[in-house]
């Protein structure tokens, strides 16, 4: 998609320090902006608001937070993804016309999931009435947030989405710290927490405008877009869903064992689990930041260039000399990114007592730190190579990736609660290593066939929209195969 990436591409190719730092920064931003909005303002008002009141206030204000950061992640992502590939055929099509009338229409359709999920829980977990009106507001801000940021890739504005951001962390900080001065109760300090978040959606939603001045047409043909979207492209839908619950499952194993406990307000949490493990999961942060980068400036060309050579009527040889750069890029270029990641995440393993002492935690948690950033080494890898599918449109195994790490992440995380609490953390590491190594090699396989996928394999007049191959081509291959063997 044009626009956050194109001035990310410009940004980084300025030959000093402080670009190349301002771009990483505004690359975690893209990659991440939700997710470092919640840690950081927990971590804040957490250490702020600790000296000023209750500690059972504090934990049932984090668990509404979590709980409606978790949600709308998952609920939220079966419409982001749809909509964000069709914002760029839209782009692609130059009908940038489209764009508004598809935010607003995302929007929309995202409100139901969300209502959906947040009554889910309020029923079974039976929590208390004002608890759960926080966390429905809560919940679907952040899931607009979510909806806001993938729409923000084709904005060229990126201080003015770093900025949305930022303001909106400072603007949670304020409040919520002023309620709890005031002595109110944690339902309160969620309310206080949602006003910053209603900063950075009309931000977000405001650099969109900007990008894209063109009146939207009516809204129910947006919507009917969104509804045939999401029948073209109900895989991506499908493990989009599985995969960001995929991240969330070892957290709702833990809060329905015996390492849960239930707050006042009725929601669940393992405290010593997911504080430790939200910590490891900063060290992937910097990774993901140099990951987008690099799709946006190397990859990006080289995926260019491949496709010209073919628009152009390119040669077998040069069209796999474009092939090959490509792959070589790619690939050696996750490597690097991954060793560089594996150095933080040893710093961390090295000084996780240090790290576990700092911050006041229980040094039972060490273990859970060390297995938290050794998996999100291979978190990263499995992150980056199911991104990379999708590149190149294929999204049945995107789907199969997606539910693997699903059912895995579930079943080594109950079979790390039978082996103790030494294993603690064990199971969401294994789970990443396994998807981590299928996916790359799943990747790595996608690289040597980029030519038949582009001229057959992904061919919608062979295969479809759906993406699923033809029964004629199947036999076409057939034929093919016996052809060779006779001859």
């Amino acid at each position: 998609m044009a626009g956050i990436g194109f001035q990310l591409r410009r940004l980084a190719r300025q030959d000093t320090i402080s670009s190349v730092v301002a771009a990483a920064g505004h690359a975690a931003v893209i990659a991440a902006g939700p997710w470092l909005f919640t840690i950081f303002a927990l971590a804040a008002i957490g250490f702020i608001a600790d000296q000023i009141t209750d500690r059972d206030v504090l934990a049932n204000f984090r668990a509404i937070v979590i709980y409606a950061f978790a949600t709308s992640l998952v609920m939220a992502a079966p419409i982001t993804i749809v909509a964000t590939r069709l914002v760029g055929d839209a782009l692609w099509l130059k009908r940038p016309q489209d764009v508004r009338g598809l935010l607003l229409a995302s929007y929309v359709a995202t409100i139901l999931p969300i209502v959906v999920g947040v009554a889910a829980e309020v029923l079974l977990l039976r929590v208390e009435f004002g608890a759960a009106l926080a966390l429905m507001g809560a919940s679907l801000l952040v899931a607009l947030i979510w909806v806001a940021l993938a729409f923000c890739g084709a904005v060229r504005d990126y201080r003015g989405v770093t900025l949305s951001f930022i303001g909106g962390l400072l603007i949670a900080l304020v409040l919520t710290i002023a309620v709890a001065v005031a002595g109110l109760e944690s339902n309160a300090m969620a309310w206080a927490f949602t006003g910053g978040l209603t900063f950075t959606f009309l931000g977000l939603t405001s650099r969109v405008f900007a990008t894209f001045p063109q009146a939207p047409g009516p809204l129910s043909a947006s919507l009917e877009k969104i509804d045939d979207g999401s029948r073209r492209y109900m895989r991506l839908m499908l493990g989009s869903f599985l995969g960001n619950a995929g991240v969330w499952i070892d957290k709702v194993v833990f809060w329905l064992s015996s390492e849960g406990s239930r707050l006042d307000n009725g929601l669940l949490h393992a405290p010593a689990y997911d504080s430790t493990m939200f910590i490891a999961s900063l060290v992937i942060v910097p990774s993901l930041a140099s990951f987008v980068l690099s799709l946006e400036t190397g990859f990006f060309d080289r995926y260019q260039q491949y496709f010209a050579t073919i628009a152009n009527h390119g040669t077998l040889a040069q069209i796999e000399n474009a092939r090959q750069r490509l792959q070589r890029y790619t690939l050696e270029h996750l490597v690097l990114i991954t060793v560089s990641l594996a150095g933080l995440a040893a710093i961390v393993i090295l000084t996780a007592p240090i790290i576990i002492e700092a911050l006041g935690l229980q040094f039972r948690q060490i273990a859970i730190l060390r297995y938290g950033a050794l998996g999100a080494v291979f978190h990263f890898v499995f992150i980056a190579a199911s991104s990379v599918l999708l590149f190149f449109d294929r999204r049945r195994r995107y789907l199969i990736l997606q539910a693997l790490f699903l059912v895995l992440n579930a079943g080594f995380a109950w079979g790390s609660l039978k082996l103790g609490e030494d294993f603690y953390g064990a199971g969401y590491f294994a789970a990443c290593l396994v998807c981590a190594a299928v996916s790359y090699r799943m990747a790595e396989k996608t690289f040597d066939r980029l030519n038949f996928l582009t001229f057959l394999g992904n061919n919608p007049s062979i295969v479809g929209t759906s993406g699923a191959r033809s029964p004629w081509l199947d036999r076409l291959f057939a034929r093919l195969r016996t052809t060779t063997r006779s001859s």
